[in-house]
This record gives structure tokens, sequence and C-alpha cells, in this order.
């Protein structure tokens, strides 16, 4: 009996080890992944960002004001790339895509159920409440301390330091239908693309991802216009006023968030996606 015993418990701790040793690949893959991807689209938000909230704001020439960022952006690379507004979108993209690709991995080692379809499901809703928490948490940050840095004229009086509840709950609406877009309902419309668009299902997968969480921008810009202006703002009194502004920067600044969304939730989404596999499987 005991050499069965223990030949048992050596293949189990071979099992276990082989395990871990996998586990702790992947997960390597994916933080590599998520540190990468944000690092090469972190740049092109950041400019974004910044030219629709002086926009807004400042009231601004939109093309002149992005052109200024981007020159900013390459000619004065320390002052850019070293800013508080510059880490905290990298933080938030970073922790989004790792956060992603490590709940997918952790979910992935877990002994599957026997109902496939249950184990889909909790395997999508675990996936996304995680990373829905993350991007939220971040990105509402983000864009208060865009709003409180580039939101004000020099010789304006300091914004109040306590954010209207109004503005969080717009940022919140807008990020969560820009999240389902971009992780949940892309690869679920991957299969609805035309054939005589694409053929191959990588490829629609590809294509779903690009267009939807841009598309999308233009119903949930004029929250984020909304939650932008409660906090440059705060003494301003009536929904009418802010509309009109709304009303005002909606167009132009619904393109030029759908351009951000393409690096953030498009490409960087997908090239978050093809690293983490190539990182995994070297």
């Amino acid at each position: 009996m005991s050499p069965d015993r223990s030949t048992i418990q050596q293949n189990s701790l071979y099992t276990t080890s082989g395990w871990n040793s996998e586990l702790q690949k992947h997960l390597t893959g994916d933080i590599a992944a998520g540190v990468v991807s944000a690092t090469i689209i972190s740049p092109i938000v950041t400019i974004i960002d910044r030219t629709i909230v002086e926009r807004l704001a400042l009231n601004r020439p939109l093309l002149r004001t992005l052109g200024a960022n981007t020159f900013c952006s390459i000619f004065q690379p320390r002052k850019f790339y070293i800013s508080k507004p510059f880490l905290i979108v990298w933080s938030l993209y970073a922790a989004t895509y790792c956060t992603a690709n490590v709940t997918d991995t952790c979910i992935d080692h877990l002994p599957p159920l026997t109902d496939k379809r249950s184990t889909a499901n909790l395997a999508a809703t675990l996936s996304f409440l995680p990373t829905y928490a993350v991007n939220v948490y971040l990105g509402i940050l983000k864009d208060v301390n865009f709003a409180q840095v580039y939101g004000r004229s020099s010789n304006a009086v300091a914004v109040a330091a306590r954010v209207p509840r109004a503005a969080y709950m717009s940022f919140l609406f807008r990020d969560s239908v820009t999240i389902f877009s971009s992780f949940n309902l892309a690869p679920w419309m991957a299969s609805s693309v035309p054939d005589w668009v694409a053929t191959g299902p990588h490829t629609k997968a590809m294509i779903s991802q690009l267009v939807l969480p841009a598309a999308v921008q233009f119903a949930n810009t004029p929250l984020h216009l909304l939650g932008l202006d409660w906090i440059a703002r705060p003494q301003t009194q009536g929904l009418a006023e802010r509309w009109r502004r709304v009303r005002r920067d909606w167009a132009s600044s619904s393109t030029v968030r759908a351009a951000r969304v393409l690096p953030a939730f498009g490409v960087g989404c997908i090239m978050n996606t093809e690293l983490r596999d190539l990182f995994q499987h070297h």
C-alpha cells in the first residue's frame, strides 16, 4: 500500500508544481502584455483627453490645441512624460489591461464545470467585473485630475476641491457603456460582421473591436462633457446652460473621442491580446 501511496503523492506534487509553474508563466506574460500596450497608447490618449478638456472649459480651437499638445509630447518629452496626468493615464490602462489578462488566466486555470455554457457565462461575468471596477475607479480619477489641471485658465479661481456627485455619475455611466462595448459586446458582435467585409473569425473579431467602442462614443460623449463641465463650472446653475455648451461641442468632441477610443480600447485591446498570446507561448 505504501509504495502506491508514495507514487500518488509524488504525481500529485509534480502535477501541482507544473500547474503553478504554468500559471506563473502565464501571469508574467499577462502583466508584460498589459504594461507594453499601455506604454504605447498612453501618449495618444493623454494628448486627446487634454485637448477635449481645454476645448470645453477654455473654448480653445480644437485642432490648434491638439497640435500644441502633440508638439509638447514630441519636443518637451520630460515635461510631458513625467507629468501627473500622463502617469495617471498610463496607470489607468496598464491596470485595466493587466486586470483583464490576469482575471482571464486565473479563470482558465480553474477546474471546469460540468455545464460548459454555465462556465462560459461565469467566466464572462468574473472577467468583466474586476476590469470594470479598476477602469471606472482610475478613469474617474483621471478625468477629475484633468479637469482640475487643464480645465481652468491661469487667472481663474481654483476649482473647488469637492467634485459634484453629478460629475461622478456622468463618468460612471459613460465608462459603463465604453467598457461593456469594448470587453463584452465587441467579442459577441464579431460574428455579425458580414462575410463580404471579412471571412475569418480572427479578422472579424479585430474589426468589431476597432469599430464598436469608437461608434458608441457618439452616444456617451454628452455624459463625458457634462461631467467635465460640472467640475470646471460648479457654480453654474441649471442644466439648460450646461446642455448648450455640450451641444456646441458634441460633434467635434465625439469625433475626437472616437479617435481616442481607437488606440485605448481598439488598437490597445488588440495589441494586448496579441502580446498576451505571444508572451504566454514563448
